[in-house]
């Protein structure tokens, strides 16, 4: 249902914007005073935000387009861009003591009389490649974490184990006698390789903050070992201390609120954490200062006399601090077995947003606030890397040399500015698409994909060549609702090109002297206003950049966590195209919109995704789905590997129907979109080599899904997007037996808890 005063609404994780002219009443007065004739694109906004525990509040200023006076302030002035669209603007609340709160806004500039001056056209080209820029090899994605057994207290039931990830190692990457990278473990525990060539095995050392080698890394990294990247997560090393380290102690540091003191928000550029710190009861040093990780966690190990000497752990989270002392086990602190957890809760609270309002000129009421609805499954994993993050998570700066790479812009500056950017107009342009189309054969349609973003999706593609495809579509936002009404009315919005919130291009062409002259995926995204953008918020949990975003669902076999910040690297990512399923959109009932009306350009999409050399296992659905008439996708299709699966053989109590109602209502409309884009070990149509069964049941009871695994960075990370998590939910909440089966295939229904503390 809608809520009042809420112009933008989520329901189900759907971002739906009202009627954005129209006024709740009882919000903001009127305009500060500062923005009288001033323009009709100046835009005051204002936040209220409390905080429990009586901190002093400072704050933050972000926006998607146009430009905002970055002040410490509960206001601020807002530039909106010339041109109609939807636009966000953002805040972030600090109480300087590890709480912070964020808050989106949207305020669409379809009916602010600024109009957008026409663009020079921007050339369209790559930057040349030498030699020693385009080679066979390979990133590699680490993850370390603490190799030692972490028992955590849980209240009055068993220890609870909890795998603790290590930031702050330094990985160095040896070419014999020569070094070719080094670098240190983000708060995830996490660091990408940069691209190295194949045919040559390499050294890799790790080493603690304080320079003492850790055991477990592998001596030797081979570029060629799809093993390393075959689980998406890269490789997991499990990394020992040095033996003469006889004190180890581990422990969680969180918020009274359930939080912990660690945030990362890349499009403020903010990544701060907690640091611990043992020391003598005076105060003496006896390790290094280590950060907290990013879920709260944290493992000294140090050289200490076994007993006779007073220690405590001193807690730093931002402006609070305390010590608190250490009580040592019997017999002395004798390393692996005598392990001690230290955890400690700092008494502070988040602070909390109660309103966000914007006006203009004039001082009327623009836009409205975004807000998640209570009670959807999402907002029991509010992290802001919990969605649409597992394949990694870039940087501006890593967005910007992507789009360098692939000539969209001249260059980058050192924060990641792009310089030289081309528009939707030039890319429109370079691949004969909407206004510049010619002879070229366009295939259109309009639907909303309910399943995974609930967007009106006005889709357009062509093909200009046996090596170059183009694909353009323009995004409005969706229905809280799937009444028949709803569904026209947004349909309609969106055909009249309001509240337009990005468009998304991606070709199909080759790059002079990448990927040995063949033709691969390439990604790009338009804001409203045509400026190419470095990124964009599809899952509500904060802005994410490209072309991580991207690869989320598309897939990437030559990604591997982020694209590279430096250097000119190829932008050959190994992504594919989406079939389009129509098992999961929404069609308008107006006449020539509705899906049997658009049936056919929604198969010559199809054929057009056919022709960019797509996955095996998008291919084969494409097959299946027009098998049956050759126009229509068959909704009821079930792949071989499925149709002829007998669940009893391997020891689940369920028919063959019910295996058929599994898969249609299960991985059809909740999985199968982005994993038939995914590498053929991800392919959950099909089956291993000789296996009589479908793979993804090989998964049953994996972490991923059921989470409640020591593994915390992986538990309940499927379905990666927020809108298809919580349509499954609600799906399985309305229909017991599809929650059995789902028990039955799967091992679950609904995702474990993560041992001891939830992520946040």
């Amino acid at each position: 249902m809608l809520q009042p005063c809420r112009g933008v609404w989520s329901v189900a994780g759907a971002l739906v914007v009202a009627a954005l002219a129209s006024s709740c009443g009882g919000g903001h007065g009127g305009s500060t005073g500062t923005l009288q004739d001033s323009g009709p694109q100046q835009t005051s906004l204002q936040v209220q935000a409390s905080d429990d525990d009586g901190d002093t509040l400072s704050y933050q200023w972000r926006v998607t387009g146009g430009t905002i006076e970055n002040r410490n302030s509960s206001s601020t002035v807002w530039t909106l861009p010339p041109g109609p669209g939807l636009h966000f603007a953002y805040v972030m609340v600090s109480d300087g003591r590890g709480g912070h709160a964020e808050q989106q806004y949207a305020v669409s500039s379809d009916t602010v009389d600024n109009p957008q001056p026409a663009a020079s056209p921007a050339s369209y080209s790559p930057p040349a490649v030498a030699a020693a820029d385009e080679f066979d090899g390979a990133s590699i994605r680490l993850r370390l974490y603490q190799a030692e057994a972490t028992d955590f207290a849980a209240g009055s039931g068993p220890a609870l184990r909890r795998r603790i990830y290590l930031p702050d190692v330094t990985v160095q990457v040896m070419d014999g006698g020569t070094q070719v990278f080094a670098g240190r473990t983000d708060l995830g525990g996490e660091i990408v390789l940069p691209r190295l060539p194949s045919g040559k095995t390499y050294q890799l050392t790790c080493s603690d903050a304080q320079g003492v080698a850790l055991s477990g890394c592998p001596a030797s990294l081979d570029p060629a070992n799809d093993s390393y990247s075959e689980s998406s997560q890269g490789l997991q090393i499990p990394a020992a201390v040095a033996a003469q380290r006889n004190l180890h102690l581990f422990g969680h540091v969180g918020l009274a609120d359930g939080s912990v003191c660690t945030t990362e928000n890349g499009f403020f550029d903010v990544a701060t954490s907690a640091t611990v710190q043992l020391q003598q009861a005076d105060g003496t040093p006896a390790s290094e200062t280590v950060h907290v990780n990013r879920y709260g966690d944290y493992f000294i190990a140090a050289s200490v006399p076994v007993s006779g000497t007073q220690f405590q752990l001193k807690l730093s989270c931002e402006g609070y601090q305390v010590s608190q002392n250490l009580t040592a086990p019997a017999g002395g602190f004798l390393g692996s077995a005598g392990t001690i957890e230290l955890s400690i809760v700092i008494p502070n609270k988040r602070p909390v947003i109660q309103k966000m309002v914007a006006v203009g000129p004039d001082g009327s009421l623009r836009g409205r606030m975004i807000s998640a609805l209570p009670g959807q499954a999402s907002n029991a994993l509010p992290g802001a890397t919990q969605f649409l993050s597992y394949k990694g998570l870039d940087t501006k700066l890593s967005a910007c040399n992507y789009y360098k790479g692939l000539g969209a812009v001249k260059d980058c500056d050192a924060q990641g500015n792009m310089q030289g950017a081309i528009t939707l107009d030039d890319w429109l342009r370079a691949n004969q698409l909407g206004k510049y189309a010619g002879s070229n054969a366009v295939a259109s349609a309009t639907y909303i994909n309910q399943r995974d973003l609930n967007l009106v999706r006005r889709m357009s593609a062509t093909q200009l060549a046996a090596d170059h495809l183009a694909f353009n579509v323009c995004n409005h936002p969706g229905p809280d609702g799937q009444t028949q009404a709803e569904v026209d009315a947004r349909i309609d919005t969106g055909l009249a090109d309001d509240n337009r919130v990005a468009c998304v291009a991606m070709e199909y062409s080759s790059v002079p002297g990448r990927n040995g002259g063949k033709p691969f995926t390439k990604f790009f995204t338009f804001a409203p206003d045509g400026s190419l953008l470095a990124s964009i918020n599809l899952d509500q949990r904060g802005e994410k950049y490209m072309p991580g975003t991207c690869v989320a669902c598309h897939g990437g076999s030559q990604y591997a966590g982020r694209f590279p910040e430096k250097g000119n690297a190829t932008p050959y990512l190994g992504a594919n195209f989406l079939p389009f399923d129509t098992n999961n959109y929404l069609f308008s009932s107006h006449a020539g919109l509705d899906e049997a009306a658009q049936a056919a350009a929604i198969k010559q999409l199809n054929m057009l995704v056919l022709a960019t050399a797509p996955s095996t296992s998008t291919q084969n659905l494409i097959a299946g789905w027009y098998a049956k008439d050759g126009t229509n996708v068959d909704k009821q299709y079930l792949p071989p590997a499925w149709a002829g699966f007998d669940p009893a053989s391997r020891g689940i109590n369920a028919t063959q129907a019910d295996a058929s109602k599994f898969y249609l209502n299960v991985v059809a409309t909740s999985c199968r979109t982005c994993h038939a884009a995914m590498r053929d070990n991800f392919d959950w149509d099909g089956k291993e080599a000789g296996a009589t069964f479908p793979r993804l049941l090989g998964f049953s009871g994996s972490p991923k899904l059921c989470g409640g695994s020591e593994d915390v960075a992986i538990n309940a990370s499927m379905p990666n997007a927020l809108i298809s998590r919580d349509h499954l939910h609600d799906k399985l909440v309305a229909d017991p037996a599809l929650a059995t089966l789902m028990q039955a295939f799967m091992g679950c229904s609904d995702p474990a808890p993560d041992p001891a503390y939830p992520k946040r």
